[in-house]
C-alpha cells in the first residue's frame, strides 16, 4: 500500500517494494503530481484554474457495485478498495487546466521543469528510490522521477503534458519511441509549462457529451472504460449467482417477437406464419377417380358393359356415360358426365377384344369436388412452424405469398488477443479461434442468417466498435470470451459504461458456463439481445444451445421455444457437481428398449 506525506515543502511518496506494485501505484499518482506541486508552492492562480476546470467536468458513470459480503476479512478488503478508488478519483481530479493542442505524453522532466524549492521524492518500500526510475540530468536532484525505460502506455494515456514555448524542440517522427522522446524532452528548455487535462479525462468528457441520449450512444467511437486501474479491479464478481431456471425465464421474458414480412412460399422452410392461410380453390376441383378402373353408373349394378372411351389425368372427357356403358379412367382422372362411381380394374373381367367387360362388384365412390379442401377453408393457422408438408400444402391451394415472422439476424464475434484465424500459422502464445466457427455453424443449423464480426482484441475501444457494428446490423449479438475476472476482461464494463445496456445476469449457477452474461439494449425502437458467452469452447456451445437458441426461436414467433427434453439411461456413472451440470452425450437406441442410452463425451469444466 503506498504511503505519502509532506515535510515542509517536500512531498514524500513511499511505493511498494515489488516492481509490478510500484509501477502500478506510480501510474496512479503520476497525473496528480503537477497539481500537488502547485499546492506546495501556494500557486493560488493555478490551483484555482484546476478547480474551476474540474467543476465543469461531467460526472463519470457509476461503477459496478460489488455484492455485499458478510466475511470480516472481505469487508475489510472491500473497504480498502473503496478508499483506494476514492483516492484515485481525487488524484484524477487534481490534474486539469486549459486545453491545448498536441498529444498527451508526459515526461519526468516536464513535471519538474520549473526550478522551485518544492520537492517530490518517490521511494520504493524500504526507503530506496523507485527501481527503474533514475534522476535526469535536467531535473533538480531533489526530484527523483525520470524513467530509464519506455514509459508505459497506460501512463502516457493518463499523463499530463507540459509544453515549452519552443514547440519546435518537441517535434517527433512517427518512428520515434516514447523513451527517445522522453530523453530528448528531458533536456528541452521549459521556462513556462502549460498543463493539459489527462487523456483519460478528456476522452471521458468527449464520450459523455456524445452519449447524452440513447440515439447517440452507438456513435461513440471511444470507450470510457478506464483500463489503468488493473490493481483495483474487482476481486469478486459484482454479479450475484443466478439460478438456471431464473436465467432461462429472464432470457425469454426479455426477448421480443420480431415483426412480420411477406415472403414467397418456397422460402418458408422453418418460418412461422403470422396470419391464417385460406384455400383459394376446392380440392379436388373436379370429381376425381381414386383408382385405375372404370367409371360407371352406380344404378346399373353388376353385369356386362360396353366401353365407350378413356379418361386420363390432365384431360377433360367429352363423352357422356349412358346406361349400360362405362369409361376407362386412371387414378386422379376426372369422372365423365353421367358416371357417378368407379370400379377398380381388379374387380372386372374382359369378355372379348371388343373391350366389353363384366362388372362383378366393388363399386367405389369417387372423390367429389372439395372432398379434401373446400374453397375459403383455413388450411394453416397463425403460429404454424412451417416444414416441407406445409410448404407443399401452400402450393396445393395456390397460396404463393405468405406473411411470416421475421428471422432474427445474429452477429458473432470472438474476443482475445491470443486468437488467430483458422488459416493462420501458430505463433508463441497464440491459438486458433474455434468458438466463432462453432457458434456460426450452430446458428446456421437452425436456419438463422448470421454476420461474422471476426476476432476482436482485448481493448475497450475495439470491443465498443465491434459491438456497435453488431447492434447496427443484427438483432442478436453473441460474443465469446472476456466475461470472467481477468484483467483484460472488459466486455461487461463496455456494456455497462459505454452502451448503458441492461445486464440482467452476469453469472449463472451451472456447469459449464458460470460467467455467462445476458444483456439487452433498447435503441431506435428495437430491442437488441447480447449474449456474452464464456471463452471455453465447451462452455460456449453448451450455453448457446441452452440460452441463445430458445431466444432465437421466440424471436421468430415459435409459440413454445423451449428445448425438447427426453428421458434416457446413463451408460456409466457420472459424478455430479453441486451446480446443475450439462453433458454432451451420444444417444443409442437398442431394440425393444423404451429409453435410449446416453454416453457422456467427457467432463466439462
Amino acid at each position: 500500500i503506498p504511503v505519502c506525506g509532506i515535510r515542509g515543502k517536500t512531498l514524500i511518496i513511499n511505493l511498494p517494494g515489488s516492481k509490478k506494485g510500484s509501477q502500478e501505484c506510480f501510474q496512479f499518482i503520476l497525473p496528480a503530481l503537477p497539481h500537488a506541486i502547485d499546492l506546495l508552492r501556494d500557486a493560488i492562480v493555478k490551483v484555482k484554474e484546476v478547480h474551476d476546470a474540474l467543476e465543469d467536468l461531467p460526472s463519470p458513470p457509476p461503477p459496478l457495485s460489488p455484492p455485499p459480503t458478510t466475511s470480516p476479512h472481505k469487508q475489510t478488503e472491500d473497504k480498502g478498495v473503496q478508499c483506494e478508488e476514492e483516492d484515485e478519483e481525487k488524484k484524477d481530479s487534481g490534474v486539469a487546466s486549459t486545453e491545448d493542442s498536441g498529444s498527451s505524453h508526459i515526461t519526468a522532466a516536464a513535471i519538474a521543469a520549473k526550478s522551485h524549492p518544492s520537492h517530490a521524492v518517490v521511494m520504493a518500500k524500504g526507503g530506496q528510490p523507485l527501481s527503474g526510475f533514475i534522476p535526469s540530468t535536467s531535473i533538480p536532484s531533489h526530484f527523483t522521477c525520470s524513467c530509464s525505460d519506455t514509459i508505459p502506455e497506460s501512463i502516457i494515456s493518463r499523463g499530463v503534458q507540459v509544453l515549452p514555448r519552443d514547440t519546435a524542440s518537441l517535434s517527433t517522427t512517427p518512428s520515434e519511441s516514447p523513451c527517445a522522446q522522453q530523453s530528448r524532452l528531458s533536456t528541452a528548455s521549459c521556462p513556462t509549462p502549460k498543463v493539459r487535462l489527462p487523456a483519460s479525462v478528456r476522452k471521458l468528457c468527449f464520450v459523455q457529451s456524445r452519449c447524452s441520449s440513447k440515439e447517440n450512444i452507438l456513435r461513440a467511437s471511444h470507450s470510457a472504460v478506464d483500463i489503468t486501474k488493473v490493481a483495483r479491479r474487482h476481486r469478486m464478481s459484482p454479479f450475484p449467482l443466478t439460478s438456471m431456471d431464473k436465467a432461462f425465464i429472464t432470457v425469454l421474458e426479455m426477448t421480443p417477437v420480431l415483426g412480420t414480412e411477406i415472403i414467397n412460399y418456397r422460402d418458408g422452410m422453418g418460418r412461422v406464419l403470422a396470419q391464417d392461410v385460406y384455400a383459394k380453390d376446392n380440392l379436388p376441383p373436379f370429381p376425381a377417380s381414386v383408382k385405375d378402373g372404370y367409371a360407371v353408373r352406380a344404378a346399373d349394378g353388376p353385369g356386362d358393359r360396353f366401353i365407350i372411351g378413356e379418361s386420363q389425368a390432365g384431360e377433360q372427357p367429352t363423352l357422356t356415360v349412358m346406361p349400360g356403358q362405362v369409361m376407362r379412367v386412371t387414378t386422379g382422372a376426372p369422372i365423365p358426365c353421367g358416371a357417378d362411381a368407379v370400379v377398380q380394374v381388379e374387380d372386372t373381367e374382359l369378355l372379348r377384344e371388343s373391350e366389353d367387360v363384366i362388372i362383378n362388384t366393388g363399386i367405389i365412390i369417387h372423390r367429389p369436388i372439395g372432398h379434401d379442401i373446400k374453397r375459403g377453408e383455413c388450411v394453416l393457422a397463425k403460429g404454424t412452424h412451417m416444414g416441407p408438408s406445409e410448404i407443399g400444402l401452400l402450393a396445393t391451394v395456390g397460396v404463393t405469398e405468405v406473411e411470416v415472422q421475421k428471422f432474427p439476424v445474429v452477429a458473432v464475434m470472438s474476443t482475445g488477443n491470443e486468437l488467430l484465424n483458422p488459416e493462420d500459422d501458430l505463433h508463441p502464445g497464440k491459438i486458433r479461434d474455434s468458438n466463432r466457427s462453432t457458434l456460426l455453424a450452430t446458428i446456421q443449423e437452425h436456419g438463422y442468417p448470421t454476420i461474422n464480426l471476426g476476432i476482436v482484441g482485448d481493448n475497450p475501444d475495439d470491443l465498443l466498435s465491434a459491438l456497435n457494428e453488431g447492434i447496427s446490423r443484427a438483432d442478436v449479438i453473441i460474443t465469446s470470451g472476456g466475461v470472467s475476472m481477468g484483467e483484460k476482461d472488459y466486455l461487461k464494463q463496455v456494456l455497462d459504461i459505454d452502451l448503458h445496456a441492461q445486464i440482467h445476469f452476469g453469472r449463472v449457477f451451472m456447469k459449464p458456463g458460470l460467467p455467462t452474461t445476458f444483456a439487452t439494449l433498447d435503441t431506435d425502437g428495437a430491442r437488441k439481445l447480447i449474449f456474452a458467452l464464456p471463452g471455453n469452447p465447451v462452455s460456449a456451445v453448451v450455453t448457446c444451445n441452452l440460452f441463445v437458441i430458445p431466444a432465437l426461436r421466440k424471436m421468430q414467433g415459435i409459440l413454445d421455444p423451449r428445448p425438447t427434453i427426453i428421458k434416457a439411461r446413463l451408460s456409466c456413472d457420472v459424478k455430479l457437481d453441486p451446480r446443475p451440470e450439462y453433458h454432451r452425450c451420444i444417444l443409442t437406441w437398442h431394440h425393444q428398449e423404451p429409453l435410449p442410452w446416453a454416453q457422456s463425451t467427457g467432463i466439462h469444466n
